[in-house]
């Protein structure tokens, strides 16, 4: 019998598709050149050495690493759960015309992202949240990608508010929530870019600093496209589920986690319209709140997640949503150990086990289960549950790693550390070798399934009856019926 996201997909919307297939492979592409950059900085030495993080050449490939997969291969992979959430609601009115213009705005703010990374050019700054390099290639690249993501966002909102909210499944109801989290991060831009000029003197003397003037652009609209990020990741664990996933009381406290964070990211964008800029980053209370307010409902999906899980007595197949939740786990226990800390190099071992890995784990593993769904064939399937213990296992070891180093007197360089130990230095590597492999196989796996053709129908009808992960509730046509 099929779960009823198989039936919401099934023959559904080939269009719709091809644009779901066009940002899978732009998600995956886009985390795959995250993963390079890191190459030629582990190269140029022992990993997170004092010279390496002071040379300029590394600091830009280090800089597109955080970039490629904190900012853009994050952000792409909420979008293809957008149009998952179109996929379900068949909804009525979506225009594919201005999403596939989105997509292509979004491709080209990669490419000249990409372009101001590699070349010689520029000022790379390694700062908090969102670390750039200083020329206008690359400031126009991101500018492009994110109007292509304000394009499609527009669109997603657009297309999902023709059916009833009240009654929309969880995750439709959930991707909305981070869209309205998405429009809130577009309005804590603006708020910062207008606090920055309403002081011109305060401006003219930060433009002297860049690295003071561009962390406090991105301060607060970081803080907010966290928000949309990190609930775009429960919808994914909620894909992951087996069978038929929330219902009844579980369903009813995951809508209440949802509007939560809605809650918290409109009440974090009026603070940032009353805070100045320049000084939010000083100001540890107030982010650590902001933080606590990200964090608190994820908690509870995680213990939904797991009761849920293990009520039905069947774990999921992919081992994607276990590792996803001890990542985020990992890195909640790294922030409480760091706070007691005079230094803050404890922040990129929680970064690295939040962004890298929970999240994008998270995002993997749903992306290798849905594909199939679409009538895809799928490509070594064994390859697929081995990347998720190379890629989480990985980024497991590179996260304590740089907790080590901090423990023993690391110095922070942005959401990296120095390692002034030979232990937690050789931890890193074997922790980062494992994860670049797990890149690679989830390339491999996700491109090979997309350009694998479609499947048979017998084949088809066979995998369906035996696939028992991303069964949800009933989508709003079969509650009505």
């Amino acid at each position: 019998m099929q779960s009823p996201l198989e039936q919401a997909l099934g023959e559904r919307a080939p269009e719709t598709q091809r644009l779901f297939r066009a940002w899978v492979l732009f998600a995956t592409l886009l985390t795959a050149f995250a993963a390079l950059f890191v190459l030629p900085a582990a190269l140029g030495g022992i990993a997170g050495s004092g010279a390496v993080l002071g040379s300029r050449t590394v600091a830009r490939f280090l800089v597109g690493y955080i970039f490629f997969s904190l900012v853009l291969a994050s952000t792409a992979f909420v979008v293809v759960l957008w149009m998952l959430a179109i996929l379900w609601l068949e909804a009525p009115r979506f225009p594919r015309l201005p999403t596939w213009i989105g997509l292509w705005l979004s491709v080209a703010g990669s490419l000249l992202a990409a372009a101001g990374t590699l070349g010689g050019w520029g000022d790379p700054l390694l700062t908090e949240f969102v670390p750039v390099v200083v020329e206008p290639v690359f400031l126009s690249g991101l500018g492009l990608f994110m109007a292509g993501v304000a394009v499609t966002t527009g669109v997603f909102i657009y297309a999902v508010t023709s059916a009833e909210i009240p009654r929309m499944s969880l995750v439709p109801f959930g991707m909305l929530c981070a869209a309205a989290m998405v429009v809130a991060t577009g309005l804590a831009g603006v708020a910062t870019i207008t606090r920055l000029f309403g002081d011109w003197f305060a401006f003219q003397l930060a433009w002297r600093t860049p690295h003071i003037l561009f962390q406090a652009i991105f301060w607060g609209p970081a803080h907010l496209i966290q928000f949309a990020i990190i609930g775009a990741m429960v919808v994914a664990w909620i894909l992951l589920l087996p069978d038929r996933g929330f219902e009844g009381r579980a369903e009813r406290l995951g809508r209440v986690g949802f509007l939560a964070m809605v809650l918290f990211a409109g009440a974090t964008l009026v603070v940032l319209y009353a805070v100045d800029p320049l000084a939010l980053p000083k100001m540890g209370a107030l982010n650590i709140a902001i933080s606590d307010a990200q964090a608190l409902p994820v908690l509870l999906f995680a213990v939904l997640v797991l009761w849920v899980g293990f009520r039905g007595g069947r774990w999921p197949r992919s081992p994607a949503l276990l590792f996803s939740i001890v990542l985020f786990g990992v890195g909640i226990l790294t922030a409480l150990v760091g706070v007691s800390q005079a230094n803050p190099a404890w922040v990129p071992s929680h970064y690295h086990a939040m962004i890298p890995g929970a999240v994008l784990l998270a995002f993997m593993g749903a992306t290798n289960e849905l594909l199939p769904l679409l009538g895809r064939r799928p490509f070594a399937g064994a390859l697929a549950s081995l990347q998720v213990y190379l890629y989480g296992g990985g980024i497991f070891v590179v996260s304590l790693a740089m907790l080590w180093a901090a423990l023993v007197g690391g110095e922070r360089h942005g959401y990296f550390v120095t390692v002034p130990a030979t232990g937690p230095a050789v931890l890193l590597w074997i922790g980062g070798i494992a994860a670049g492999l797990g890149v690679l196989a989830f390339t491999a796996t996700t491109i090979g399934t997309l350009w694998g053709g479609v499947r048979g129908a017998a084949a088809a009808a066979q995998e369906t009856s035996s696939m028992s992960s991303i069964g949800r509730p009933a989508s709003p046509r079969q509650q009505q019926t």
